[in-house]
């Protein structure tokens, strides 16, 4: 009984703290329709003065007496423009922006392009790969754009499927059959009416002839060579279940706003639908998890991979921008506010796939960002043991105690000090903490290591001895993922004192062995796409504060103690993700960290790391390869 209740007290505890930030939210977006309230009513005040002057006395008068003088000026204007005749006509020359210029040295050149076609031809399992279009009162000129793109694409083997879901736009209807004739590999399918998103895609999914889908909406644009990229995987890896590549938006200046994705990360997948464009799936697992729902439309590609998540890992990543996305009005390429009801949909998609495994949670928003996260039931507070490893004296030791235990609602924890050198020596052991000593610890890991041995809780946290909570929820939200069994580590976002970020998940290879993402950000920063602030998966996260099950950590063989700082950090997950786990970073779980100066660099340590996990630090799977290898800011790369 009392179980059930601290349970409810802490779901209380938790729906509590969402609403407050919703009504916070809210308050946010009523101060800026306040705003303009005002605005519209300084703008109808000014309009009205301006039609008041343009009626007055004064104006007529003084229109009268300027206009002998206007009258040359009139005159010289229309000789102007009969007889200036420019050599051609004017056109708006933009200069392309950073990404732009990226782009162009990155895409598939003429002759790559070439060369690809006939590696395409000699394939030698080329499946048919079917392209679903739904077709709504598309503009015939954005329409015609798509199916050009899929006309240039250099592998050959393929069948577009334009289904028209009932349009009424009359221009439209006249050039669907004229472009369908444009090549026999193009089918047009109709619905006898109008039915949504849904029910079109799974028409061209019953029809569709095809060993392979993707999806083209009636908009955008494919690179020339999307579907050779995933064809040609395919031929190295016929396995595979589900591809997805990189993509952009397509606006009116030009390519804008790259989105270059992580290999596969789950976590990160329950923040948003970062996969999006382009899909490739196998045809008949999309027919064996039933297609498309119609009532999770708006969000219906999300519903579906989720489902087929449920059923595969064999999920690979294309690092390259195969997919123009359409920035327009009506299209959340813009904002996910575009669509009303999108938002609500993926949230109903979200809750439905925990629902198919099982997992007590619920789902919760981030306002700012409309980006979403998973909030777990702690099916049980297990114990766990703090261990922070210190060379602090009482007085210090005693503060870091004191605040931590009033910025920890966590139930069931006990804090360990590993005292490490002779100065200072703290004897005592007080009720809220115990003291190791361990004076010829050889570094920071052999510390650890030692601590673990000396405690018995299923759960271990380490903790650095200068960082301090900010939330008292903290410990119980990353206790929410190391129950989960295929998690091997959990880290938090970790602020230093001047409201920047501090560390937010490691990348690895990037200037040198390891870097903290976003380092510098402003703590609320959303990050690139938002990355920042969302609970996402990472090759590593740093010991300044990491939260690990003790038969994970016994499992691997703890802490290398060949290995100290931030370098035993990355070699302690790298050994977790290699026997299978996940390391999670929760935006959620958040502290304030005041790191001492980094040590010196271990010449022979570094060696180690590079032979040991040359791969990842070559290829960091969730880092795009396209961005930046000097900085972890997810800026563009050379």
């Amino acid at each position: 009984m009392n179980k059930e209740l601290e349970a409810l007290e802490r779901k209380l505890e938790i729906r509590n703290r969402e609403l407050a930030e919703a009504h916070s939210h809210i308050a946010v977006l009523e101060g800026k329709l306040l705003k303009l309230k005002q605005y519209r009513r300084e703008l109808k005040s000014l309009n009205d003065e301006r039609r008041t002057l343009r009626k007055s006395p004064e104006r007529r008068i003084g229109q009268i007496l300027l206009a002998p003088y206007r009258l040359p000026e009139k005159l010289a204007k229309t000789v102007w423009k009969k007889f200036h005749r420019p050599n051609s006509s004017p056109q708006r020359t933009i200069a392309p922006s950073e990404y732009q210029q990226w782009f162009q040295g990155h895409r598939a050149s003429t002759q790559e392009l070439q060369r690809m076609r006939v590696e395409a031809r000699s394939f030698v399992s080329p499946p048919l790969v079917s392209i679903l279009t739904p077709v709504f009162d598309t503009p015939v000129p954005w329409l015609r754009e798509a199916v050009d793109s899929v006309l240039a694409q250099v592998y050959e083997n393929w069948e577009l499927l334009l289904i028209d879901d009932g349009s009424t736009a009359t221009d439209l209807l006249g050039a669907l059959p004229a472009l369908a004739a444009r090549d026999r590999r193009i089918r047009l399918v109709r619905l006898e009416s109008h039915q949504g998103i849904s029910p079109a895609l799974n028409k061209g999914l019953d029809v569709a002839e095809g060993q392979w889908l993707t999806f083209l909406d009636h908009d955008d644009v494919l690179e020339p060579d999307a579907l050779f990229q995933n064809v040609r995987l395919l031929q190295e890896n016929p396995g595979l279940d589900l591809i997805y590549s990189d993509e952009d938006k397509l606006t009116d200046e030009g390519f804008d706003s790259p989105i270059l994705k992580p290999d596969w990360s789950p976590d990160f997948f329950l923040s948003c639908n970062y996969l999006c464009h382009m899909i490739f799936l196998r045809r008949d697992l999309v027919r064996a998890v039933g297609g498309f729902r119609q009532e999770f439309d708006g969000s219906q590609d999300y519903d579906l991979l989720l489902r087929i998540s449920e059923r595969t890992k064999r999920i690979h990543h294309i690092p390259r921008v195969l997919y123009h996305w359409r920035r327009s009005e009506s299209s959340s390429a813009s904002d996910v506010r575009q669509k009303p009801g999108q938002l609500e949909a993926s949230w109903r998609a979200i809750e439905a796939h925990l629902k198919r495994r099982g997992e007590l949670a619920h789902v919760t928003v981030d306002w700012p960002t409309h980006a979403f996260c998973v909030r777990r039931q702690l099916l049980e507070p297990r114990k766990i043991s703090v261990i922070v490893p210190s060379s602090h004296g009482p007085e210090s030791l005693k503060e870091l105690v004191e605040r931590l235990i009033s910025k920890t609602s966590y139930p069931n924890y006990e804090i360990v000090i590993v005292q490490v050198g002779e100065r200072d020596k703290v004897h005592e052991v007080g009720t809220d903490f115990r003291v190791l000593h361990f004076p010829d610890a050889a570094n920071d890991s052999a510390a650890k290591n030692y601590a673990v041995a000396q405690t018995d809780s299923p759960w271990l946290l380490f903790l650095d001895d200068n960082v301090e909570a900010i939330d008292p929820d903290w410990l119980t939200i990353m206790g929410e993922h190391v129950q989960r069994p295929e998690v091997g580590a959990v880290g938090a976002r970790l602020i230093s004192p001047n409201g920047t970020i501090e560390h937010a998940g490691l990348v690895l290879g990037v200037n040198g062995i390891a870097q903290s993402a976003f380092h510098g950000f402003p703590a609320e920063h959303p990050g690139v796409n938002r990355q920042l602030r969302m609970t996402r998966n990472y090759s590593a996260v740093s010991s300044g504060c990491i939260l690990i099950r003790r038969e994970v950590f016994q499992r691997i063989g703890g802490f290398d103690e060949k290995l100290f700082g931030a370098l035993a950090d990355v070699d302690l997950c790298l050994k977790m993700r290699g026997a299978g786990y996940l390391i999670v970073y929760t935006p959620l779980a958040k502290l304030c960290w005041d790191p001492s100066p980094p040590d010196r660099v271990d010449a022979s340590a570094e060696l180690i790391m590079r032979q040991r996990w040359s791969d990842v630090l070559q290829r960091d799977p969730y880092y795009n390869p396209n961005l930046s290898s000097q900085r972890a800011d997810f800026s563009l790369g050379k």
